[in-house]
């Protein structure tokens, strides 16, 4: 599920496009109806909504254009939480530790990298058809929030993106106004750990707290099952090269034996989560066409190309590189099978 307060700017800018949003949400199971701030829709369809704006206005760009429409208003309370956090550091881990409050389909998450960290965005929902509209929206939504949060004082020291790099890469360029590398192993953006320090402007601790203890109470967000955990987590596990069963009952502070029993008592197993999210990550990695087997094999964890090749033709029926042929021979490198 995702939070739909995201798509609330998408009418006003479809309509400067010369296009009806009735006429994009057709056949996506969303309805006018669902483009308010309190409401969830399946992410699956969030997705379908984005690859159909950019299908019908003829914008590549789409997802960029409606992200950089988007403040802190469209986080719902966990937007307030972050606005009075004391710095940036403090918002943008409050901002991966509750973001599963909005969404069920796509993990943010903060990753240390030397003396920077990069906050990356990763799509784990096996049901989703991966549009490249998401990553670019919240590449736009992390250096809008970051503007907002500090003042417009703050800003990424770089944008790192999974997909090749495109013939114009110069809106990438704009969006932070800071250099972009493409055909990364995650999309993200990479923040120095000077940064982090900023003292946010509407930092306030008794603010803060009510924000928290709002978003804590239980009476928005989605539910909090152990499987639904274990998913979030796994995607950026997976790049650390920490994805084994006792590695994420460490982050969720359990024992495995009992991580082990609780999603047993959800109907399932960890490997079989952890196969989901690796399908998932895979078709996107094979999708955006700018890592080799190898480096894909890495970046879901697998010790070596051949147990990630014989993992996909599991799941899919083809290898890898097949997978990978078969779209490029339907002759459209913007949407996977």
């Amino acid at each position: 599920m995702q939070r739909a307060a995201s798509l609330l700017p998408l009418p006003a800018l479809l309509a400067e496009l010369g296009i009806e949003i009735d006429a994009v949400l057709d056949g996506t199971g969303v309805s006018a109806e669902h483009l308010r701030p309190d409401a969830f829709i399946p992410y699956a369809a969030f997705l379908a909504v984005l690859d159909k704006a950019c299908s019908l206005s003829g914008r590549n760009d789409i997802g960029m254009l409606l992200g950089k429409r988007q403040t802190l208003a469209a986080l719902g309370p966990l937007g307030s939480v972050l606005r009075h956090a004391a710095t940036l550091g403090d918002a943008i881990a409050e901002f991966a530790a509750f973001q599963r409050s909005n969404s069920t389909g796509g993990t943010v998450y903060v990753m240390r990298a030397q003396k920077d960290v990069i906050l990356g965005y990763g799509v784990y929902d096996a049901t989703a058809v991966i549009s490249p509209q998401i990553y670019d929206l919240v590449l736009a939504v992390g250096c809008n929030l970051i503007a907002e949060l500090t003042g417009g004082a703050e800003g990424p020291e770089e944008i790192h993106l999974s997909r090749p790099q495109p013939g114009d890469p110069s809106p990438y360029r704009r969006l932070g106004g800071c250099p972009v590398r493409f055909g990364q192993n995650q999309t993200g953006l990479l923040l120095r750990g000077s940064t982090l320090a900023f003292p946010l402007p509407a930092a306030d601790s008794d603010l803060h707290d009510q924000a928290l203890s709002r978003l804590l109470s239980g009476s928005v967000g989605l539910s909090r099952d152990m499987a639904g955990r274990v998913r979030h987590l796994l995607r950026p596990q997976m790049l650390m090269g920490q994805a084994g069963m006792e590695d994420v009952a460490r982050r969720l502070d359990v024992h495995p034996r009992a991580l082990r029993r609780r999603l047993r008592q959800d109907g399932t197993t960890f490997a079989a989560i952890r196969d989901e999210v690796r399908y998932a990550a895979a078709r996107e990695f094979l999708m955006l066409g700018a890592l080799g087997i190898t480096d894909i094999a890495v970046a879901l964890d697998y010790a070596t190309a051949s147990s990630f090749v014989h993992a996909f033709r599991r799941w899919s029926g083809v290898s890898p590189g097949a997978w990978r042929a078969g779209r490029a021979d339907r002759g459209n490198p913007d949407r996977p099978a």
